[in-house]
């Protein structure tokens, strides 16, 4: 992965207002409009039963995916969210590492499409699926 762009991603994710709840998020790969990353399921992100909350699932889609969005994008432009969704199908519990990986399915002059997926690192299972719409400002 370029340094510049790990260096930018590292800078702005996890750093400062709502993302700072995102601390743990470990960036392992930018590049080509693709991103993989890796969080383990602590006290910060999990919900009252201690699994993964669909909140910081949320989050995740959409760091993510912006990340994703700006390692593709010649100008590294973050993009503004215009739609998120997400599918929950299986618990990821307290201590486990949760893989994540967005891939940007297609960007335009102004709009980028980005796909993510959330998977338990022990056994491969899917535990959440998101996709994403971004508005790339010139």
């Amino acid at each position: 992965m370029d340094e510049n762009v790990r260096a930018r991603l590292t800078a702005i994710f996890g750093t400062s207002g709502f993302d700072k709840t995102m601390a743990g998020l470990e960036l392992l790969e930018a590049v080509g409009g693709r991103c993989k990353l890796r969080i383990t399921v602590d006290e910060g992100v999990q919900n009252l039963f201690g699994s993964l909350h669909g909140g910081a699932i949320a989050t995740i889609v959409d760091d993510a995916g912006t990340m994703a969005i700006m390692s593709g994008d010649r100008d590294g432009r973050p993009g503004v969210t215009t739609d998120l969704n997400v599918s929950y199908v299986s618990a990821a519990k307290a201590g486990e590492v949760v893989l994540i990986e967005a891939n940007v399915l297609k960007t335009g002059r102004t709009m980028a499409f980005v796909a993510v997926d959330l998977r338990r690192e022990r056994d491969g299972a899917l535990v959440a699926q998101g996709r994403m719409t971004k508005f790339l400002t010139t």
